[in-house]
């Protein structure tokens, strides 16, 4: 650019700013200051007041809160956990306005890295009220600690911290308990000892070490560990060749600190004289007055005295004695004299309570004694509220086929129990009557016979309580296609133990029983266990030529009880001697003879009429239900009028078909949208509905817009195929228009 170009540029640039700053008039001082050198005669100019700009204070948003709280079961705030006490850790996570945040993460970590969480993961996410909890259980050791809670909102780290303590109870042990004190050679003794927390039992389950040097050295065997049992632990020592005092050391950990007491037993040499134990036979006993089909209510328990060369020695006296006598336990003799074998034996007789026992043989006169193994006073009789019977398939194909194995025949099972629910002894006999076709007479609990090709009969364990027995459908058949079953056993009559102590006493309720028949009017199992319904009544009665069971021998069927508790476990304020101590308790139910052809009804019309499409109209293609009753040709007709079972306004007649029969349904026109086959389940049940079976159909026609396609088949028929177990086929078919 020319130079004098730029000059004239730049005046003309100058003149420009003066005047935007309202040059003209007269000069001014302000201009000048501006520009000292301007020319005073030139026009003033005014500065312009300059607007001062406030400071702008920056917007701090608030932060997101995490809080955490401590509560105890109650819901009440607490600052301490310990053993069996747990608390629940609270977090509430909210926005900078108080609002509660859902959906957020939250962790936990105690100082206590052995404390336990629940969640194991310790972590939970907030709920809708902005809350999330974690359980937190005392590790293993106490102490005070730091439960932080973390959770992450909107990329910021937020942290809460807590202090709680642990707090263990203060426990000890109680003085080893050694019986008897001084032990025999090749004795046992019972060794025990009680967890203690201050002066009370500490009920819940700790492990407890039982040592001595003798076990240690092989010289003697310890059961060891064993957990306490309501604060007591209790195990067994054998002396195996000790032969000096032996100090038994019994010890826990609890809290990280493990806790000890000691006792000694004094072993005898085998110099001194042994008394051992040999057996107890039977180990298993029943309830008193429960014995019989192959159990004892007694059990001998023999012992042996052995000089110290290991010699058989005859005429010491050996004293007995019971550790328990609860429920009327018993021993005798108390005392005898060992024979030329050196053994001495006394029995031990049942009483009315559960519970195991050990006999304590003493030598008379020399301070030496052992303990027996272990028996059991267990189950005694049936009694009525533990009778259960029940069938492998109620519905059999019986009508017209006979034999024993399915699917004609059916397995018949009783399962008994006594007072406790315990499974009643193995050999206690059931027996059981019918009403049509046979079955076994009787079958022994716990027991199976099976039967081999040449004859022979082998017997095998079965299941403790329960046996079976086979039902064979066959001539006579009752008309109406349907068996009572009676089966019954020896027992007693149920009785609630107000006052728990396993007795029946005047004042508590129990089950005063008549006596037993079988109700041959019965239509299902409920009738059989004489319960009225819509299907049969008055099935309490017996009625004339009906089986029964003549208890008490009076040539009569005596309906009521006879007033008074039947059964071993009264106890002697309740004992009327005129009252047997058991009677006949019974369980029924009802075998279906269902019959192998199928006999069929519509139960809305005949046929069936699908949608029909018709041009230049929107064809409507609804869903068709065709009910079908498919059951048996039995002729009889359970309920009359019995329009609330069927929904009909008819009764129809027949039992369901045979358990396991296939009903399957196919058509030549439209379309089946339902289930197009069933198959017959095990049931008793005599209502109609339990055999009706619904197939829903639409037309298969189709329409392209108002015009209908070609439908080249327009009448058909709905097919129905029926096969039993046993092969038998019946079909029937229904027309299917559209």
């Amino acid at each position: 650019m020319p130079a004098r170009w730029a000059l004239c540029l730049a005046a003309g640039t100058a003149v420009t700013l003066l005047a935007g700053c309202g040059g003209g008039g007269s000069g001014g001082s302000d201009c000048s200051t501006l520009d000292p050198g301007r020319n005073p005669n030139l026009p003033g100019c005014v500065v312009p007041p300059v607007t001062p700009v406030l400071p702008v204070t920056p917007v701090v948003p608030v932060p997101a809160t995490l809080a955490l709280s401590l509560k105890d079961g109650a819901g009440k705030a607490t600052t301490s956990v310990g053993p069996g006490n747990s608390a629940t850790v609270q977090a509430v996570v909210k926005d900078g306005s108080g609002a509660v945040l859902p959906g957020v993460l939250l962790t936990l970590n105690s100082s206590d890295k052995s404390a336990i969480f629940t969640p194991g993961a310790a972590s939970a996410l907030t709920d809708a009220n902005g809350v999330a909890t974690i359980v937190i259980a005392a590790g293993s050791q106490s102490g005070a600690f730091a439960l932080t809670g973390s959770a992450t909102v909107n990329g910021s780290v937020l942290t809460s911290s807590i202090n709680y303590t642990v707090v263990f109870p203060t426990l000890t042990l109680g003085g080893v308990g050694v019986v008897p004190a001084s032990l025999s050679a090749g004795g046992t003794a019972g060794l025990s000892v009680t967890v203690m927390n201050g002066p009370a039992v500490y009920a819940p389950v700790q492990s407890v070490v039982f040592s001595s040097p003798c076990a240690t050295a092989g010289k003697a065997a310890i059961s060891s560990p064993v957990n306490t049992v309501n604060g007591v632990a209790s195990t067994s020592y054998i002396d195996k060749g000790c032969g000096a005092p032996d100090v038994i050391t019994a010890s826990t950990v609890f809290n990280a600190t493990t806790l000890s007491q000691t006792g000694t037993l004094t072993v005898q040499t085998a110099s001194a004289g042994q008394i051992g134990f040999v057996s107890a036979l039977p180990q298993n006993i029943a309830l008193k007055g429960t014995g019989g089909a192959g159990r004892q209510e007694s059990s001998i328990v023999t012992f042996k005295v052995l000089d110290r060369n290991g010699n058989p020695v005859s005429g010491y006296v050996v004293n007995f004695a019971l550790n328990t006598t609860v429920g009327g336990l018993s021993l005798n003799p108390a005392q005898s004299t060992t024979g030329a074998d050196g053994s001495v034996s006394t029995t031990v007789a049942s009483g009315t309570v559960n519970t195991p026992i050990r006999i304590t043989a003493s030598l008379q006169g020399t301070g030496l004694s052992t303990v027996s193994d272990q028996l059991v006073v267990s189950t005694g009789i049936p009694e009525q509220d533990s009778f259960t019977l029940s069938t492998s398939m109620f519905n059999t194909e019986g009508g017209d086929f006979a034999g024993c194995t399915a699917p004609t025949g059916a397995t018949i099972t009783a399962r008994l129990g006594d007072h406790f629910h315990n499974p009643v002894p193995d050999g206690t006999a059931v027996s059981f009557s019918v009403e049509g076709g046979t079955i076994d007479a009787s079958c022994l609990t716990g027991l199976v016979n099976t039967t081999l090709t040449d004859g022979t009969v082998i017997t095998q364990k079965g299941v403790p309580g329960s046996c079976s027995v086979r039902f064979c459908p066959g001539n006579p058949r009752p008309a109406d296609g349907r068996v009572t079953i009676l089966a019954y056993a020896l027992g007693e009559e149920s009785f609630a133990d107000a006052n728990g102590n396993n007795l029946f006493e005047s004042g508590e309720t129990y089950v005063d029983l008549g006596e037993p028949f079988r109700n041959d009017r019965a239509i299902v199992g409920s009738n059989a266990n004489l319960k009225d319904d819509a299907y049969s009544t008055g099935n309490a009665v017996r009625a004339t030529g009906e089986m029964k069971i003549d208890s008490n021998g009076n040539g009569l069927w005596d309906p009521a009880g006879d007033g008074q508790y039947n059964g071993v476990l009264r106890a002697a304020s309740s004992v009327n001697t005129t009252v047997a101590n058991t009677v006949h308790i019974r369980q029924a139910l009802v075998q279906v003879l269902s019959g192998s052809t199928a006999r069929f009804t519509p139960l809305d019309a005949a046929s069936i009429d699908l949608d029909k499409c018709v041009d230049g109209t929107l064809f409507e293609n609804t869903v068709h239900t065709f009910q079908l009753a498919i059951r048996d040709n039995n002729d009889t007709v359970f309920v009359v009028n019995g329009k609330d079972v069927t929904k009909r306004v008819f009764d129809l007649p027949g039992n369901p078909l045979p358990a396991g029969t296939t009903i399957s349904f196919a058509s030549s026109n439209g379309s089946i949208v339902s289930g197009n086959s069933f198959v017959v389940p095990s049931i008793d049940s005599a209502s109609s509905a339990s055999w009706i079976y619904p197939v829903q159909m639409i037309s298969d026609v189709t329409q392209n817009g108002t015009t209908c396609q070609t439908n080249s088949v327009r009448n058909g028929l709905l097919t129905v195929t029926v096969r039993t177990p046993n092969g038998i086929l019946t079909t029937a078919s229904y027309g299917v228009t559209d």
